[in-house]
């Protein structure tokens, strides 16, 4: 089994296709066709699935790839960092759940590296896509909010992904919308109020709905804004009464716009008693943390701690 055989598998399962994997790689089908028929005889099992309408892949193949991402990424890695070796680079990747506290920790936590190069990156995304990307090294650490009511599901696909969850903290829910909301003025909202209200949650494409880091209300779906993103949430908040509803406000950043009081956005507590949710992150089994993880993780506790401080249980919350 080579390098070269795995880069060609991770083509085709991406282009579903032998003739276009064969394209890209500026290769004749029957070159790629016989890697890949090298590479199942070597392991014992069919990766792919052939038909007129292009390829799809086994059962075996999906967790054949899986290992392919993840090999072939690091030898990639290895190659990036040791190419120049008087200036190596410092390497670390983060996935997270729409999680602003997620963002500060990486946002601080940069401010306080000192580092002549580095390659890092943090990726804001569904569920399903935190669990793929920590499963296939892509992250190092995933960073989830689950609920206690989808545990059992939760723990599924943990359990298929090979990750560990690890809770730093439980935090309440919070009602978000702007000062100028007609449900503003009061120290705490009812589940029957919002009612009449736009409810802003994040889009979880085809995906169950206990993926979700948000709390939802079935019987106030009545009118129901899917986003993508915070910037985009946090624009309907501000200049409609529209709500959402979370554990921390619905943006990460500190600058004059934000702290102008007319973008002041509310936090109002719920009237209903409702199960906090559970915060945490997610390696993969029988991973120890790297250095820069462990310092992340370390910035991560303490803006979650925050969050936890009383001061935060006020009707109003900065960004």
């Amino acid at each position: 089994m080579t390098l070269q055989n795995l880069r060609y598998i991770i083509e085709i399962a991406n282009a579903r296709s032998f003739s276009k994997a064969a394209r890209t790689l500026f290769l004749t089908q029957s070159a790629i066709s016989a890697a890949v028929k090298e590479t199942e005889e070597e392991v014992g099992i069919r990766i792919f699935n052939r038909t007129n309408r292009g390829v799809t892949l086994t059962i075996e193949g999906e967790d054949f790839l899986k290992y392919c991402r993840e090999i072939v990424e690091k030898a990639d890695y290895l190659a990036n960092r040791y190419q120049n070796r008087t200036d190596l680079q410092t390497y670390f990747s983060v996935s997270a759940q729409h999680l602003p506290f997620a963002v500060r920790a990486f946002r601080e936590m940069l401010r306080d590296f000192d580092s002549p190069a580095y390659n890092m990156s943090i990726r804001e995304t569904h569920t399903l896509s935190v669990f793929h990307d920590v499963s296939t090294a892509k992250s190092e650490i995933g960073v989830a909010a689950f609920h206690d009511s989808h545990f059992a599901a939760i723990r599924k696909s943990l359990y298929t992904y090979e990750l560990s969850f690890t809770e730093v903290a439980q935090l309440n829910i919070y009602v978000f919308l702007h000062k100028q909301h007609p449900l503003a003025g009061q120290r705490s909202i009812s589940i029957e109020e919002l009612k009449d209200y736009p409810f802003i949650t994040y889009d979880q494409e085809n995906f169950p709905s206990q993926y979700t880091e948000e709390i939802l209300f079935y019987e106030i779906l009545n009118k129901t804004i899917h986003v993508s993103d915070r910037s985009t949430k946090l624009a309907l908040i501000r200049k409609s009464n529209a709500f959402s509803l979370g554990i921390d406000l619905p943006n990460s950043n500190a600058d004059s716009f934000f702290r102008n009081t007319a973008n002041e956005v509310y936090a109002i507590p719920l009237k209903e008693p409702i199960e906090p949710l559970h915060v945490g992150f997610l390696v993969r089994n029988g991973h120890e943390p790297g250095p820069m993880a462990v310092r992340y993780l370390e910035y991560l506790e303490k803006e979650i701690s925050l969050l936890r401080q009383p001061s935060q249980a006020a009707a109003v919350l900065h960004p």
